[in-house]
């Protein structure tokens, strides 16, 4: 396996940081990585160790204001800009891997991300993977979300302490890592907890339109973020999986040994069997 770390420009001038994963054997598809809230592209080793041996190439950004990229931690202006990032990033994977199948795996935010990129950007993606969906974001809904909404208005950038870790898996050592990670956030401002929490609902009104063949993966007890059940019926493409996870919570591939291989077997078959 061979590992790079690179970056690439944002369309605001902002150095967005990536790194890629590439197998010693010829590939057979590229997957494009999109993170969730608050963490970074590093967090996603289980994801690599499970697809690099089935001759995936693995491309990860850390997205504006979070891990090793530029902009103002855990900021943003309009959830648009993260679209548009993923579009550049998309674009500069596409030209250094022009002739491969190229795959979306978004994980939480990251999966609202590529909903909303699915539906404004489908051409070329061979497939879309879903992990830890939502229709509603667990923390910001009815009246905390209409506080949050009017605070964001009056002050954008004053920031919340939080500690999603216990929401994330069952793997105490998991829960650890996170609290200790300096490149997890813990500090998230107003505006993007609402921005956020207005792009979930969006993307759930949108989850028609997405005409590519999707997998939905997303624990049963996850807290965090809240509807996966209802994807199911919402996802009109014929080509649609919906797997949701007994007892699992928010991070499917990172929870415990026996939990985790099921997840991340059930994902490098899905993507198997649509190269």
């Amino acid at each position: 396996m061979q590992h790079a770390e690179d970056s690439f420009q944002s369309a605001d001038g902002l150095k967005l940081y990536y790194q890629t994963w590439r197998p010693d054997k010829t590939p057979k598809a590229v997957v494009q990585v999109i993170h969730g809230f608050a963490e970074h592209s590093g967090r996603y080793i289980n994801v690599v160790n499970e697809l690099i041996p089935r001759g995936y190439i693995i491309y990860a950004d850390d997205h504006r204001g979070h891990g090793k990229s530029e902009g103002i931690q855990l900021y943003i202006k309009k959830f648009d800009e993260y679209i548009e990032d993923q579009k550049i990033f998309f674009d500069l994977i596409s030209q250094k891997e022009p002739n491969l199948p190229h795959f979306i795996v978004g994980h939480s935010m990251g999966s609202t991300i590529g909903e909303l990129y699915a539906v404004t950007y489908p051409d070329k993606i061979k497939g879309l993977v879903l992990s830890g969906v939502a229709l509603q974001v667990g923390s910001v809904r009815g009246i905390r979300k209409a506080i949050a909404s009017f605070m964001a208005l009056i002050g954008p950038k004053m920031r919340l302490k939080m500690d999603l870790a216990p929401q994330l898996s069952h793997d105490p050592e998991v829960v650890k890592a996170y609290r200790e990670d300096p490149l997890v956030y813990k500090n998230p401002t107003l505006k993007i907890g609402v921005a956020f929490a207005n792009a979930v609902a969006k993307g759930g009104k949108l989850l028609g339109q997405i005409k590519i063949p999707t997998l939905v993966q997303s624990g049963s007890e996850d807290a965090a973020m809240l509807g996966a059940e209802k994807f199911k019926d919402l996802l009109t493409v014929e080509d649609k999986t919906v797997k949701i996870y007994p007892g699992l919570y928010h991070e499917i591939y990172n929870e415990l040994e026996k939990d985790k291989k099921i997840t991340l077997k059930d994902l490098g078959d899905w993507l198997d069997s649509h190269c």
